[in-house]
């Protein structure tokens, strides 16, 4: 029987039949093995997490999520191809030759044009649920114990567009998530992926591969987003590939240096909008990528500096008298661009993407920076160019539905989701308990790294940092326990202690 299935994306109850389904198996059928040794705690019955008596239904997750992210945001496609070639006309050689003199002469040949190769690859990540005894799901103290329980905000939103859209069926699914065992424990695994796939949009460096390929990140945005862009099969230089990068050398982003912030910035889009008026590819839809605390800070300048733009010196002398200034005005841009999320620049409204999984730092890490303040990039990405009519910013991910399925027909326990995003498998029972792994091959595909630009060693200084939703960020909060609780200790003949 083939066992390979896509979970529904509407009913999450048909992600435990797939499981119960590929585990009618024996353990001739698979290699992959379990540990046997389960790991709680369990959401329900003696020591589970929720295992307390007469709980409120409604269940409220603070779970930091990853909200309003750059991956959210960008389409997705499947490709089977592991090293794919992208080319480019990079432009045609002068002609040397003078002119010709009789006119029976042989003209002089036009210049040839000069190409370039770019390429990238899969990166690959994978986690696992925590090994469960089968027996113990369902269990629960007694009739006190509540099954209904529902969290009324789930932790999985839909993150990385197409990568994480509705992981599994589950996101903003609220009933019966906290009660059900194997749900629970696959929305971990979904957090574990949304914590990988946020930050390395930015950070991935095939330099951090693992030697036997197990681990893998793709090229993320501090890579393509550059000035080294090399041939893929020559090794040459093509600099018309080159991304406008600029530093901000650590100044705040309200300092009084010319060129300030506003004038950078300006330029910036000035230079990239030339590049596409020149290459064929305008118009271009355009947005920048920057942390919560940068887009406020830079809001709170941006209606004084762009209105005042030119006719003043940046230390306020006039240069040419122009009359006041209406605060009312400055004061209604500045809410208009928040409520909007964007920054107008000559003229034109280029929507602002908040992403807290660029990497922040602070005087720990640059001395330059002060105490109190951060520093972090903004980005500024081309999503499309030729009025819509070509995708430049897109992900790109391995398609184990149509490219897998059918070399695995005859296997048993696996199966894919998410539109054949995420490979799973179900590991070997080990007589009671069972767990299973997922991965997944993603990549970031940048055609137009040169009408991409990014601004880095920018300042900040909020009066408090919000929440960061990662791990490992400075500004990370959770608490609670994960132990589950004490297991109920009644009196008995065997139990002379009593509850404790």
């Amino acid at each position: 029987m083939n066992k390979i299935f896509q979970p529904a994306q509407q009913d999450q109850t048909n992600l435990v039949q797939a499981f119960a389904e590929a585990m009618k198996i024996t353990s001739a059928e698979i290699t992959q093995k379990g540990t046997g040794v389960p790991v709680g705690p369990y959401v329900h019955g003696p020591g589970g997490i929720f295992g307390v008596l007469g709980l409120e239904r409604d269940i409220i997750s603070t779970h930091t999520q990853m909200t309003g992210s750059l991956g959210e945001v960008l389409p997705i496609q499947a490709s089977p191809d592991t090293n794919p070639y992208f080319p480019y006309i990079t432009g045609f050689l002068g002609v040397a030759s003078p002119w010709k003199d009789d006119v029976c002469d042989q003209p002089i040949s036009g210049g040839p044009f000069k190409t370039c190769i770019q390429t990238t690859q899969f990166g690959r990540a994978e986690y696992k649920t925590r090994e469960l005894e089968v027996n113990a799901v369902g269990q629960q103290i007694n009739r006190g114990e509540f099954m209904d329980l529902r969290v009324v905000n789930s932790p999985l939103v839909n993150q990385m567009s197409g990568l994480m859209a509705g992981f599994l069926g589950m996101s903003n699914q609220q009933a019966g998530l906290a009660g059900n065992e194997f749900v629970m424990r696959m929305i971990e695994v979904g957090v574990a992926f949304q914590r990988w796939l946020c930050p390395t949009v930015f950070t991935g460096n095939p330099a951090n591969n693992s030697a036997g390929g197990g681990y893998k990140e793709f090229p993320g945005l501090d890579l393509l987003i550059g000035t080294n862009k090399i041939d893929a099969l020559a090794g040459t230089a093509c600099p018309s590939l080159y991304s406008d990068v600029k530093s901000f050398g650590f100044r705040e982003v309200d300092s009084a240096v010319d060129p300030d912030l506003v004038r950078v910035i300006t330029t910036m889009m000035r230079i990239l909008k030339s590049r596409a008026n020149q290459q064929n590819l305008s118009p271009v839809q355009w947005a920048f990528v920057m942390r919560d605390e940068m887009f406020y800070a830079i809001t709170e300048i941006w209606p004084c500096r762009y209105i005042t733009y030119r006719c003043s010196n940046i230390d306020g002398d006039n240069v040419d008298p122009v009359g006041s200034y209406s605060v009312e005005t400055m004061f209604r841009m500045k809410n208009e661009m928040r409520d909007g999320s964007y920054l107008l620049v000559d003229n034109l409204k280029i929507p602002v993407i908040i992403d807290n999984c660029i990497t922040e730092e602070n005087h720990a890490d640059h001395e330059a920076v002060s105490a109190g303040c951060f520093t972090s990039d903004i980005y500024i990405v081309p999503l499309t160019a030729r009025g819509g009519s070509l995708r430049t910013l897109y992900w790109e991910h391995f398609d184990y539905r149509t490219n897998l399925l059918p070399s695995i027909s005859g296997l048993p326990a696996y199966f894919w989701s998410d539109g054949g995003v995420f490979l799973w498998t179900i590991l070997t029972p080990h007589v009671w308990c069972i767990d299973a792994a997922a991965k997944v091959e993603p990549r970031l595909i940048l055609r137009t790294p040169q009408l991409a630009g990014r601004l880095t060693d920018v300042v900040y200084c909020p009066l408090q940092h919000t929440n960061d939703p990662l791990p490992t960020q400075d500004y990370f909060v959770n608490g609670g326990i994960s132990t589950g609780r004490p297991f109920p200790s009644p009196y008995s003949e065997w139990n002379t202690r009593g509850p404790g």
